[in-house]
């Protein structure tokens, strides 16, 4: 069982606006998307692995708005959320009958790879979501942000992913690979699709995320 808490606990985020409050203890920044996001933390745990109880990835997501969904929004903007599973949403081709994704097996071939979805730690999601009173969510990974209505739309549509993030889907494909827990926790910055109607909050979402990341690690 892991519990959660600083000691042993590898706390990483993406882009150095959304670093942790001091309170927090050390924290490694490991760039935005997934490429940046993989090489760092696996460098990261192949030189403090055996140190490492858990890691902790965090920073801000946008979520699917009711509009592009068949069922209300699990979460908004400025709400905190837990990330249960994650998986690379737009690894693929489209064509013109629609997304061939290369994780799955289709008309055009086998699957050409393990795009997911990577179910996180179920212990560290349930202790985090908890103590925090916040939702346990589906996420997606995506190198391409929905900020146009159509992309966000299909996405939700095809994958049922509740937020989207640039990096989540990354950090678990490499603490699988490391046999090391992995915690995602994201506050909410804005709706996808139309940016003009995003309702965007990056500083409030921070907030919000500062204070639970003090809750659960400070």
């Amino acid at each position: 069982m892991v519990e959660l808490g600083r000691a042993g606990c590898l706390l990483v985020h993406a882009a150095p606006g959304e670093a942790p409050p001091a309170a927090c203890g050390p924290t490694h920044t490991l760039g935005v998307g997934k490429v940046a996001a993989a090489v760092r933390l696996h460098r990261l745990l192949a030189e403090h692995g055996a140190a490492v109880r858990f890691v902790l990835l965090c920073g801000v997501a946008g979520a699917y708005p009711e509009r592009h969904r068949s069922s209300p929004p699990r979460v908004a903007p400025g709400n905190v959320c837990v990330v249960g599973q994650d998986g690379f949403g737009d690894e693929g081709v489209l064509t013109e009958s629609g997304f061939w994704d290369f994780g799955r097996a289709g008309p055009q071939g086998p699957a050409f790879l393990d795009a997911g979805p990577f179910a996180l730690d179920a212990e560290l999601a349930a202790a985090a979501a908890a103590r925090l009173g916040v939702p346990i969510v589906a996420g997606t990974t995506v190198s391409t942000c929905s900020g146009a209505e159509s992309l966000s739309a299909a996405v939700c549509t095809r994958l049922g992913a509740d937020v989207e993030t640039m990096e989540g889907a990354a950090a678990a494909f490499v603490c699988r690979e490391f046999g090391v827990p992995l915690l995602q926790v994201r506050a909410i910055s804005n709706w996808t699709g139309d940016r003009a109607r995003g309702a965007w909050d990056f500083a409030g979402a921070m907030r919000a995320l500062h204070a639970a990341l003090v809750r659960l690690v400070g």
